[in-house]
């Protein structure tokens, strides 16, 4: 009778298994995410969509037309140079010099010589009160006089390898030890120390810097991402990030590609590991999230809530909703970045640039050119600009 007994205990347990004997020790529930469509989307019909302007990770209007591109190589550099654009003329600054291209005549330019330190290499060009002005990794500041010369007007003796931020009248500079530092323009360039902080392990990037109603997000490496308030330019503690990773159920996000953009109050994360989340940071809540299981290289996000990832093998479209509505297979074996002129998608690979069409899941175009990594893109009226780490290229009609 024990053994009937046990036989049928056992077919009562073995039929429960989907609940009895597999609970995690020390198991503490935690408040439920909402969590759309989680790795479960599927590839919504095709259909003709208007995806509208592309917003991050850099505006570009419909009003840039390129019919029939041609890459014109106009500069070469070093993976130092800093580039900036000003009324109609790139600065480039490589080595000891500062070199001045005419936008429109590219073989009308100059140079002059900069008085550098040892290792020090120019960082970031910005303009102010129709003055240019060249940053330096060792904090110091060389105003270009009248297109002859480029004398230093502050040394601020710390080192720093991070874009700057310069908003109206401030600009806030990270040195590598974690300071913030405040410079008001408008006051004789006078400094001051905000604060310090403990940035994670993580690797410098070329980030950009996102705005939402009320705060500045700044990524200062990988895995450190810094929220000033908007209007006072001063950073405050938040958990956004430390949130995010504790309701995610895929994985946590400590390589971003980016600073994560705002787009209807809800901020978007981009892991370089192939994780994508959609994060209300009011609420603390999860709208939604997926894990295209490959490294993210590039993206776009377009006006109409369309985002673009480029992966190792693949251009992948989400909605705003977060529906998988295209997904088109490259064979490109060293993509590097998108772009997208008037709804064409373009991918730049070490090889050259393809037009790729994702309805019809084909190539429409290649322009043969050679890139190195560290690619960044500039769009100047009608005019796109290509930075590696050893050119720059001018891609025009």
């Amino acid at each position: 009778m024990k053994n009937i007994k046990f036989f049928i205990f056992f077919l009562v347990l073995s039929s429960c298994n989907q609940y009895l004997g597999k609970v995690t020790p020390n198991y503490i529930p935690t408040n439920e995410t909402k969590e759309i469509f989680l790795n479960s989307q599927i590839v919504s019909n095709k259909l003709s969509v208007n995806h509208g302007d592309i917003i991050y990770p850099k505006f570009i209007s419909k009003n840039l037309i390129i019919n029939n591109s041609e890459i014109y190589k106009i500069a070469e550099l070093d993976e130092n140079s800093a580039i900036g654009f000003f009324d109609h003329q790139i600065y480039i600054s490589k080595d000891n010099y500062i070199y001045v291209i005419d936008n429109a005549d590219l073989k009308n330019n100059y140079q002059f010589e900069l008085n550098l330190n040892e290792d020090e290499y120019g960082l970031h060009f910005y303009e102010h009160n129709n003055q240019i002005y060249l940053l330096t990794n060792n904090s110091r500041l060389f105003v270009l006089n009248n297109q002859q010369d480029a004398s230093m007007v502050f040394d601020y003796d710390f080192i720093t390898n991070t874009t700057p931020i310069l908003v109206d009248e401030t600009l806030l500079i990270f040195s590598v030890f974690g300071d913030i530092y405040k410079i008001n323009l408008n006051e004789n360039n006078s400094i001051i120390k905000i604060i310090n902080f403990k940035p994670n392990p993580g690797k410098i990037i070329n980030s950009n810097i996102f705005y939402d109603k009320d705060n500045l997000y700044y990524l200062y490496n990988t895995d450190t991402l810094i929220t000033f308030d908007k209007y006072k330019l001063e950073p405050y503690k938040n958990y956004i990030k430390e949130d995010l990773n504790i309701l995610t159920s895929i994985g946590n996000y400590n390589e971003l590609v980016d600073t994560p953009f705002s787009n209807n109050d809800y901020l978007y994360f981009l892991d370089r590991s192939g994780k994508i989340a959609v994060f209300n940071k009011l609420s603390s809540e999860i709208i939604w999230e997926y894990d295209v299981n490959n490294t993210i290289l590039s993206y776009l996000f377009s006006e109409n809530g369309y985002l673009t990832i480029l992966t190792f093998d693949k251009i992948l479209i989400f909605s705003e909703d977060g529906i998988l509505n295209s997904s088109f297979s490259h064979n490109k074996e060293s993509p590097l970045l998108i772009f997208n002129i008037q709804e064409n998608i373009h991918l730049i690979s070490k090889e050259g640039i393809s037009l790729v069409n994702v309805d019809n899941n084909s190539e429409d175009s290649f322009i043969k050119n050679k890139f190195s990594s560290n690619l960044d893109i500039y769009y100047q009226g009608q005019n796109i600009y290509l930075k590696d780490d050893k050119s720059l290229f001018k891609l025009s009609e």
